[in-house]
């Protein structure tokens, strides 16, 4: 799995300080100064947010979708079953957990696709995960929470994805992923 690149030591360019301007329950926000290869210094910002997973779950041949509206957007979204891992929590074990918590299913088989980092601005990892054998059950989501669960052909998935005037680019990445290693 991919790891995080900024908790390397072997730098090419030095951090001589590592500032952590704002904290809230989600995520830090806050910026390295950085010496750039001229010796010039500079502020990089960066957001801190736990690590994620998003789920693939097939059933058969329908990809199970999520709705909901993203009051940071201020539009409805469709997309995947995805959340933050809790600390000392496994990437699978949060697979799993969100995977049921948004849709209600449980899945007998999940298996890694694959782990990026999604952005030049946030320092967390992305981990997607394909999921079969599901069983169906009742969601239990998180407090705040307002999610429906749908799905679409497998076929068609990316079209259903892209249909918004908003694109969840979420969902976009580990379709393709998925796509690419023949698993849609």
């Amino acid at each position: 799995m991919t790891t995080e690149p900024w908790k390397r030591s072997d730098l090419d360019w030095p951090v001589h300080e590592a500032v952590v301007a704002w904290e809230t329950p989600f995520f830090e926000a806050g910026y390295d100064v950085v010496e750039r290869p001229d010796g010039e210094r500079a502020n990089y910002y960066w957001l801190n947010p736990s690590n994620a997973v998003i789920v693939l779950a097939v059933t058969d041949d329908e990809l199970v979708l999520v709705e909901q509206y993203r009051p940071r957007l201020r539009t409805h979204t469709i997309g995947l079953p995805a959340g933050g891992i809790e600390d000392n929590e496994e990437p699978a074990a949060a697979a799993h957990r969100e995977l049921h918590e948004e849709t209600g299913y449980r899945a007998d088989e999940l298996s890694h696709v694959e782990s990026y980092v999604p952005s030049g601005w946030t320092r967390y990892v992305r981990h997607v995960f394909f999921a079969t054998d599901l069983k169906p059950g009742t969601p239990a989501p998180d407090d705040g929470e307002v999610i429906e669960t749908t799905t679409a052909p497998v076929d068609e998935v990316l079209d259903v994805v892209r249909s918004r005037d908003t694109v969840n680019g979420l969902a976009l990445t580990p379709l393709l992923l998925a796509r690419e290693e023949g698993l849609l």
